[in-house]
């Protein structure tokens, strides 16, 4: 049964890179015009036609849904076109919805997350534990990025509180590994907390185990936007670890979704992102 693991492997090393494209439509920073159902789907649909169009599509793609949820029904329809067409054209989609309940509503959010909205992986909270993580795991193809050492400035509010000489972090990922569909598992792990990347990889490392990371957090060369972190430390923390940096994914969202702020082209917002994916690819220094 192939892991995820694998299938992340073997996806950027098809692409020929390890980035994530995160796809955050804030509608006061689109340079697009209309009804907002339309904007969030032409912003979506626009990076995936300027990246095809200059050879280098990224390894996958992060629709956050939030973003689209809250513009109403049209908007969620159009989310769904978007991962659509993502994946039509061969890139990891990865459904940034961070869910998380119990029963028949995480299997009710696992059933959309894979049908409608035609997700590979999503992002799902692990802290109600097993039963509210498994249903994402029942299929083969699929799979679930648990929160685990995330991003934001609270991050440290809980994950890092120490229980038994470890942080939480490390008790969620031991028990994690030991569920049902394990190998269909990867972690979320911010690129703005780049010891605890190192410290996280090497516990893998040291126990065999191979999950791949959803890294958030990197800033674009040159660009506005992001949380900070550099990809070619996320890359060197990586193998400080132990790991293999083919088998992760670096997202960045705002640095490429408005790069195009850089210069104030707003003519070339699409072009501009697709550009900032190829200068995040090479300094990545694989």
């Amino acid at each position: 049964m192939e892991s995820l693991f694998a299938r992340v492997s073997a996806r950027t090393r098809a692409a020929g890179n390890i980035v994530c494209f995160g796809i955050d439509p804030v509608l006061d920073r689109v340079p697009l015009e209309g009804e907002p159902a339309q904007i969030v789907e032409r912003f979506g649909l626009g990076f995936l036609e300027a990246c095809g169009k200059r050879g280098t599509l990224p390894a996958a793609v992060k629709p956050n849904a939030a973003y689209y949820e809250a513009l109403g029904p049209a908007a969620v329809a159009a989310l769904a076109r978007v991962c659509q067409a993502w994946r039509d054209a061969g890139v990891l989609v990865v459904l940034d919805a961070k869910r998380g309940d119990i029963g028949r509503s995480s299997g009710a959010y696992a059933q959309a997350a894979y049908g409608p909205f035609h997700a590979d992986v999503v992002t799902v909270a692990p802290y109600m534990g097993r039963d509210s993580v498994e249903p994402f795991l029942t299929e083969r193809e699929h799979g679930a990025f648990l929160l685990l050492r995330t991003s934001n400035p609270g991050a440290s509010d809980f994950q890092d509180l120490v229980f038994d000489g470890e942080p939480l972090y490390l008790h969620v990922a031991r028990k994690a590994l030991s569920w049902n569909g394990a190998e269909r598992l990867g972690f979320v792990v911010g690129a703005t907390a780049p010891r605890e990347l190192e410290t996280i990889a090497r516990w893998f490392s040291e126990r065999q185990s191979k999950a791949p990371f959803l890294i958030p957090g990197v800033s674009v060369p040159g660009t506005k936007g992001g949380q900070g972190g550099g990809i070619d430390e996320v890359v060197a923390r990586l193998r400080a670890g132990g790991s293999d940096p083919w088998g992760h994914l670096v997202n960045a969202s705002s640095g490429l979704n408005f790069a195009w702020e850089r210069d104030g082209n707003k003519a070339r917002w699409a072009e501009a992102g697709a550009e900032a994916l190829d200068a995040l690819a090479t300094a990545a220094n694989l």
